[in-house]
């Protein structure tokens, strides 16, 4: 077949052309079902599939039909990835020489061997060290932490493994092992010193050759000794991964990927895809049980910080707590009347300073029209921030600092209410008034109060009084917005825009919007009511009415 095509249906994508065959049979049912065992998947001939692209190499199919939307057919993909690695195996004359773990007895006495500092379990052979003082392993192997000797392979524990990438490249053989003296330069002394000599060692060149030597196919025993050697590595990385041993995990799980293809002979396709498979479940199994794990203890970590918390709740119920904020709002309280007083008293002294200041008319500045009655309340405050000792060497002169801002806006928030207090004060006292003798003589019908508050165009009301004024004027306009909305001379979005019920002050365009909705509600409830109206005549006068209206309307707009 020339390439390799993608088929689907609606949720699966199936690819066709491939080498591998079904073992099955089947039986030709016409257009439909050619022949059973033609394709790897049976699906292929008992169904009908619309036809996607077509991939030169397999491995080109393989990738697009995973990348699609849809599901891929697992037969296929087994049978794909099974004829992708015989297809590997040979490019080569015959088959290549599986490759095989040596054991560290079996590695040349004098090679250095080693793993990375981080506690990796996969031992390498070292052959020489560069220019950073790195150790060079014998396999292409680069690791992320360097790779720490741990001396010559006949010092080390004899059943240990090699990586299985360094076995194949290592140098084997026996070595001579004696004893040296070797003097130390300078001191005039020798010590002793472990000689090792190779004894009828393979070189590295010698392997390399062997190890490009076509070989026979691999027995059924050999591939289940393989296989089983493989699969306990497979074991081992999930304890690696939930270890946090990321560099480790990841060069076992490259020494398993290098060694799978190494198995050979009958059945080997099947064998290598099946461990690949337990390979990568291995691999995504381990990482996402590390995942949930480290969910669960930072939700655990999180639940515990939150239950040491004292809710609100819990706070409140506290009767202890319970008499401390009552104690505390008490403060609250007595400071505020106190800076209330305070604020009165300041701005009836400075009212005293005014009524002793005439203005350019040669009237008691009571409004502190003049720069004099002006200049002379801010000395109050700026002369007293003038005499304090400077800031952070006198504790007391620091808080009149901190707070002289505050009292200065009790103040301007009194002086009104300080006023009308003095202005009420004149209709008992003869010979204040007498200072006003302008207004009085102006107004001699009225009260001294009333004469200096109407000459002046002061006000006589308090800022509470002007406060329980306005309260009970709205609460009268309620009354005759909700007497109208139960006559049925207003609807409730009429009354809810007369009343202001937000309390925000309306501009000009949202005044003439609701204008314009109350006069087209209006218009509406007047032709409805036309509309009612029985006798013919009285309609028709009624609505010459209207039409008369509108004619008006239209000429003053004009105008």
């Amino acid at each position: 077949m020339s390439g390799y095509t993608i088929k689907y249906n609606r949720t699966t994508n199936h690819i066709d052309g491939l080498t591998v065959r079904s073992t099955g049979g089947g039986k030709d049912m016409g257009d439909h079902v050619s022949y059973y065992a033609e394709n790897a998947c049976g699906s292929l001939t008992r169904y009908r599939f619309a036809q996607g692209a077509t991939y030169a190499t397999l491995a080109e199919a393989l990738e697009a039909a995973r990348k699609s939307g849809r599901k891929l057919c697992k037969t296929c993909e087994k049978a794909a990835e099974a004829q992708i690695a015989a297809e590997a195996e040979t490019k080569e004359e015959g088959a290549k020489v599986a490759a095989r773990r040596l054991k560290l007895s079996e590695v040349r006495g004098d090679i250095r061997v080693g793993a990375t500092a981080a506690g990796s379990s996969t031992i390498h052979a070292l052959k020489e060290v560069d220019e950073r003082g790195r150790n060079i392993p014998y396999c292409p192997t680069r690791t992320k932490d360097p790779i720490r000797s741990w001396g010559p392979a006949h010092e080390q524990k004899a059943d240990l493994q090699l990586c299985v990438k360094c076995s194949p490249l290592v140098p084997t053989g026996p070595v001579e092992v004696t004893e040296a003296k070797v003097e130390i330069p300078g001191l005039g002394r020798s010590v002793p010193a472990t000689v090792i000599t190779p004894v009828n060692a393979d070189t590295t060149e010698e392997k390399t050759e062997t190890k490009t030597m076509a070989a026979k196919p691999m027995t059924k025993a050999a591939q289940e000794k393989a296989a089983e050697e493989i699969r306990a590595d497979i074991e081992r990385l999930p304890s690696l991964i939930a270890e946090g041993k990321d560099d480790s995990a990841q060069e076992l799980s490259e020494a398993i990927s290098a060694a799978i293809p190494k198995i050979t002979g009958t059945g080997a396709a099947a064998i290598k895809a099946k461990l690949r498979a337990e390979l990568t479940k291995a691999e995504k199994d381990a990482k996402k049980a590390k995942a949930d794990k480290e969910k669960a203890d930072k939700a655990a970590s999180k639940e515990v910080a939150v239950s040491k918390e004292t809710s609100l709740e819990t706070a409140l119920a506290d009767k202890g707590i319970q008499g401390l904020v009552a104690k505390g709002q008490e403060q609250v309280k007595a400071l505020a009347i106190s800076k209330f007083k305070g604020g009165h008293e300041v701005a009836e002294t400075i009212l005293d300073i005014r009524t002793r200041i005439l203005n350019k008319n040669g009237h008691p500045d009571l409004n502190a029209d003049s720069d004099a009655a002006k200049k002379s309340a801010n000395q109050v405050f700026d002369g007293l921030l003038e005499g304090l000792p400077e800031e952070g060497e006198d504790e007391a002169a620091d808080a009149i600092r901190a707070e002289v801002d505050s009292i200065k806006k009790s103040y301007k928030n009194s002086i009104r209410d300080a006023r009308v207090r003095y202005l009420k004060s004149l209709d008992n006292s003869p010979e204040e008034a007498k200072k006003y003798a302008y207004a009085l003589e102006a107004h001699p019908d009225k009260k001294p109060s009333e004469a200096v508050a109407e000459f002046h165009s002061y006000e006589l009301r308090t800022r509470a009084e002007i406060a329980k004024a306005d309260r009970e004027r709205k609460a009268l306009e309620r009354k005759k917005v909700e007497d109208a909305v139960k006559a049925g001379e207003l609807s409730e979005e009429e009354a809810a825009e007369a009343l202001n019920v937000d309390g925000t002050e309306k501009t000009p365009k949202e005044l003439r919007a609701a204008y314009v909705k109350r006069v087209a509600n209006s218009w509406k409830k007047q032709v409805k009511e036309i509309r009612g109206i029985e006798d013919a005549d009285e309609q028709e006068e009624a609505l010459d009415e209207l039409t008369a209206l509108l004619s008006a309307l239209r000429k003053e707009l004009k105008a």
